[in-house]
C-alpha cells in the first residue's frame, strides 16, 4: 500500500517546530549565499530562479563525493544511472535515452563549460569551491539540453597565499581514499593549484559464477588551474582535469521479469531466456549470477581557458574548452548464469566549445549578450554477440565461443551554435523587468551501419562498422533551430522578501539513434510558468524559499529496448506542475534545522505506444495518457539537524540526515514491477574540529536503515527474454576521515 507522507513521516511535526522557531528572538544570521547560475554574481536571494547552492565545506562535511550525492540533498531531483551514464532528473525530467551518443536534458557545466557526454558527470567531486543546481528550463544562458535545469560545479580557485589539504577516508568493503590539494602566488601575476582524488573500494555484491566482484570502484582524478592576474581589469585562468577508472561497476543487474503473465487477456508471459536453458539467478540482487564481467574502462579529460577583460564599464568573458571521453562497458545482458550473451558499449567524443559574453551593469538597469559555439565528434556502438547455445542450428564449427550477434556502430556530428541576450530594466527601486531570448542553431550528422543478425555469418568480436557489406549503412543530416525567450517579473516588497513571477521556454535538440536505422527524432520544447518568493526572517536567521511552477512539455523522447536495438520515439504532450520549498533555522548558535522539499505532479496527456514486453498482436497499442512520467516522484523530502557542542579546545558537530522519496515509475507504461517503491535513506556522521581548524576527524555511516533502493531499471531485450536490468543505490556504508588543513 503506498504510504502517507504526512502520516508516516511526521513532517508536520517539523514544520511546527521551524514555524516556532521562527517566533523566537535570535542574533545568529545564516550567511549570504552568492551564486553564479545567471553567469554573473549574485545573492542566492534576490536571484530570480529557483536554485539550490551547496558549498564546498558543505558538501565534504555531509560526505557528498558526487552527483548522486547532490541529488539525495537538493528537492526535485532524482538521479539514476544505466551503463555509467548520468541520469540527472530535475522537476520530473530527466534522462531517457540509453543509447550511444546519448543527450541529457539537465546540462551539467564545470568551470562555465558544458560536459555533453552524460557519462562523464559520474566522476569524483573534490576540492570544490560550491555546486549549484537549477531548476527549470534554462533557454536563455544554458541553451542546448537544459530544458530540466541545470548543474553547474564550481572548482576552487588558486589563491594568493599557500594553502591546502590532506584528506584520507577508510569504510567498509575494504573503502580507501586519498585525496588533497595545496595552491599559493607564485608572483604578483601567477598563482596556481592542483587536486588530486583515489578511491579503492570493493564491490557491494559478488558474481557467484565467476568469482568476480560487483560494483567495486577504482578511480584517479587529477585537476590544475593557474591563474594569470595581469592587471585589475584583465585576467586569464587555465584549467585542466583527468580522471580514469577501471574496474567492475555500471553493469547490469537482475532485477526481475519484464513480460509477466496476463490472465485477462490468456497471455502466459516469458521466462528470462537463461533460466530455461537452466541457468540461475541470486537470491540477494546486489549479488549477480551472470556468467560475464562486467568490464568497466574509461577516461575523460579536458582543458580550458577563461579569459575576464573589463573595458570601462563593460565586462567581457571568453571560455575556449576542449573535452575528450573514452569509455567501454562490456556486461551480461541476460542476468544469468547461462553462456548466452553479453553487452558491449563503447562511445569516444570529442568536444569543442567557445562562449563569448559582453556585460554591463547601468543607472537604469543591466544587459547581457553573448555567442556561443560547440562541435562534437562521437564514434560508439554496442555489440550483442549471440552463443551457440542460443541459436544452436546457426552454430558455426570452425570456430570457439561467442559467433553470430549484433554489431551497431557509428559516427554522430553536431554542430551548434547560438546567440543569445537579456535586459534588465529597474522600473522602480523595487520592481525589475527582466527580458531574454535564444537563438539556437543545430546540426546533426549520422554515419552509421547495422549488421542485423547474423545467424549464418561468424560473429566478429572487433568488427570494422564501415566494412562493405557487413550489413546496413545509412547516412543523414538534419538541422533545428529554436527560438526561447524569456520574460520575469521581480520585486523587493521588503529587505527581507523578494518576489518573482516569470515565462520562459526550454529547447532540447533532436536526434540520431545511433544503431537503428530510424528516421531522425524530433526536438522536444517546454514552456514554464513560474512563482517564487525568497524570504529572511528574525534578523536573518530563518530562510524560507518557495517556487511553483507548471510546464507545458511536447514532443518528449522516449527510448525503450525493441529486440536487439534501442528505439526512440516521440510522446506528445505531458503536464507537470508542484512547487519547491527550502527552509534553514538557525535556532542558536549550536544548532540548524533544515528542511528542503520538492512536490510533484506529472502525466502524460497524449501518448500511445507499443510495449516490447507485450506483444502487439494480443495487446496492441496502450493508451498512457494520464501516466505519470519516469523519475518524477511525487514528492522528495529532506530534513537535516546539525548540533554543535562546544568543547576547550575544538568543536563536536552532530548531524543527521532523512530523506523520503514516492514511488518511481521506471518505465511510462507505469508497472509496478518497474518501479522503485516509496521509501526512506537516513545518514548520520560525528565530526570533531580542533580549535585552530587545521585538523578535523569524522565518523559517518550512510543509508543506515541498508535499503535496497533500485535508482535505475529497463525491460532488456526480448532475445533473452526481457529480463528487468538495473542499478542500485549503495547499501549501507561507514568509515572514518581524517583531514589535515595547512
Amino acid at each position: 500500500m503506498k504510504r502517507h507522507l504526512l502520516r508516516d513521516y511526521h513532517i508536520p511535526a517539523l514544520c511546527l517546530a521551524v514555524l516556532l522557531v521562527t517566533d523566537a528572538t535570535m542574533a545568529n544570521v545564516l550567511e549570504e549565499v552568492i551564486v553564479t547560475a545567471q553567469k554573473r554574481q549574485t545573492n542566492l536571494q534576490k536571484t530570480a530562479l529557483s536554485v539550490s547552492a551547496l558549498s564546498g565545506d558543505e558538501l565534504t562535511n555531509r560526505q557528498i563525493t558526487d552527483i548522486s550525492g547532490v541529488a539525495l540533498a537538493v528537492p526535485n531531483m532524482n538521479f539514476g544511472q544505466t551503463t555509467g551514464n548520468a541520469r540527472i532528473a530535475v522537476r520530473g525530467i530527466g534522462f531517457d535515452n540509453i543509447s550511444v551518443g546519448n543527450e541529457g536534458r539537465v546540462a551539467f557545466h564545470v568551470d562555465g563549460v558544458y560536459v555533453s557526454r552524460p557519462a562523464a558527470a559520474l566522476g569524483n567531486m573534490f576540492d570544490l569551491e560550491r555546486v549549484e543546481v537549477v531548476r527549470g528550463p534554462q533557454g536563455i544562458l544554458y541553451g542546448r539540453n537544459a530544458t530540466a535545469g541545470a548543474v553547474n560545479v564550481i572548482t576552487r580557485e588558486p589563491d594568493n597565499e599557500l594553502n591546502g589539504y590532506i584528506s584520507g577516508s577508510a569504510g567498509n568493503y575494504n573503502t580507501f581514499s586519498f585525496e588533497g590539494a595545496a595552491g599559493g602566488a607564485f608572483s604578483d601575476i601567477v598563482s596556481a593549484r592542483v587536486a588530486f582524488n583515489v578511491v579503492e573500494r570493493d564491490g557491494y555484491g559478488d558474481n557467484i559464477t565467476n568469482g568476480s566482484e560487483v560494483d567495486d570502484q577504482s578511480t584517479r582524478n587529477f585537476r590544475g588551474a593557474f591563474n594569470f592576474d595581469f592587471s585589475e581589469d584583465f585576467q586569464v585562468t587555465i584549467r585542466g582535469d583527468y580522471m580514469t577508472q577501471d574496474d567492475s561497476a555500471y553493469g547490469f543487474r537482475y532485477i526481475g521479469q519484464g513480460s509477466l503473465p496476463d490472465t485477462s487477456v490468456g497471455w502466459p508471459g516469458v521466462v528470462p531466456t537463461g533460466l530455461r536453458l537452466g541457468g540461475i539467478v541470486t537470491g540477494d540482487r546486489r549479488d549477480s549470477a551472470r556468467d560475464f564481467g562486467p568490464e568497466n574502462d574509461r577516461e575523460f579529460g579536458g582543458v580550458s581557458i577563461e579569459a575576464n577583460l573589463t573595458v570601462g564599464n563593460i565586462d567581457f568573458v571568453s571560455i575556449s574548452s576542449y573535452r575528450r571521453s573514452d569509455w567501454k562497458i562490456i556486461t551480461d545482458l541476460d542476468g544469468t548464469s547461462s553462456p548466452l550473451t553479453l553487452y558491449d558499449q563503447f562511445e569516444e567524443s570529442d568536444q569543442y566549445s567557445e562562449e563569448f559574453r559582453a556585460s554591463q551593469e547601468t543607472s537604469w538597469g543591466g544587459w547581457m549578450a553573448g555567442v556561443y559555439y560547440f562541435h562534437e565528434k562521437i564514434f560508439g556502438g554496442s555489440r550483442v554477440p549471440l552463443d551457440r547455445i542460443a541459436f544452436p542450428p546457426f552454430r558455426a564449427t570452425t570456430f570457439s565461443g561467442l559467433q553470430q550477434g549484433v554489431s551497431l556502430a557509428g559516427k554522430i556530428d553536431t554542430t551548434a551554435w547560438a546567440i543569445f541576450g537579456n535586459v534588465h530594466l529597474d522600473i522602480t527601486d523595487e520592481l525589475t523587468l527582466r527580458l531574454g531570448v535564444r537563438y539556437s542553431d543545430e546540426d546533426k550528422e549520422i554515419d552509421e551501419q547495422h549488421s542485423g543478425l547474423l545467424f549464418f555469418t561468424p560473429y566478429p568480436p572487433l568488427p570494422d562498422p564501415f566494412e562493405p557489406g557487413l550489413g546496413i549503412r545509412r547516412q543523414d543530416k538534419t538541422n533545428w533551430t529554436a527560438v526561447t525567450p524569456l520574460v520575469t517579473l521581480e520585486y523587493e516588497a521588503a529587505e527581507n522578501i523578494f518576489l518573482f513571477a516569470g515565462y520562459s521556454e526550454g529547447f532540447k535538440s533532436g536526434g540520431y539513434n545511433l544503431g537503428n536505422i530510424q528516421p531522425a527524432f524530433d526536438p522536444e520544447e517546454i514552456e514554464q510558468y513560474e512563482v517564487g518568493i525568497r524570504s529572511d526572517w528574525n534578523n536573518g536567521s530563518v530562510r524560507a524559499n518557495i517556487t511553483g511552477f507548471y510546464y507545458d512539455y511536447t514532443d518528449l523522447q522516449v527510448s525503450k529496448v525493441n529486440g536487439p536495438v534501442i528505439t526512440i520515439e516521440n510522446a506528445a504532450v505531458a503536464e507537470l506542475y508542484g512547487a519547491d520549498l527550502e527552509i534553514l533555522a538557525q535556532v542558536s548558535e549550536d544548532l540548524r534545522l533544515e528542511l528542503t522539499a520538492g512536490f510533484l505532479h506529472t502525466k502524460f496527456k497524449e501518448y500511445t505506444s507499443f510495449d516490447p514486453a507485450r506483444p502487439a498482436v494480443i495487446f496492441g497499442e496502450f493508451d498512457l495518457a494520464g501516466n505519470e512520467l519516469t523519475q518524477a516522484p511525487s514528492y522528495t523530502v529532506n530534513m537535516g539537524i546539525e548540533y554543535r557542542i562546544p568543547l576547550s579546545p575544538g568543536v563536536i558537530t552532530l548531524r543527521g540526515e532523512g530523506r523520503f522519496v514516492d514511488r518511481v515509475w521506471q518505465s511510462a507504461f507505469n508497472l509496478e514491477h518497474m518501479s522503485q517503491p516509496s521509501y526512506e535513506w537516513f545518514n548520520a556522521s560525528l565530526r570533531y574540529d580542533t580549535g585552530d581548524g587545521k585538523w578535523s576527524a569524522t565518523a559517518y555511516v550512510r543509508n543506515i536503515g541498508d535499503e535496497e533502493v533500485v535508482s535505475a531499471s529497463l525491460v532488456s531485450s526480448g532475445l533473452v527474454g526481457f529480463p528487468i536490468n538495473g542499478s542500485f543505490e549503495p547499501p549501507r556504508t561507514y568509515g572514518v576521515t581524517l583531514r589535515r588543513n595547512f
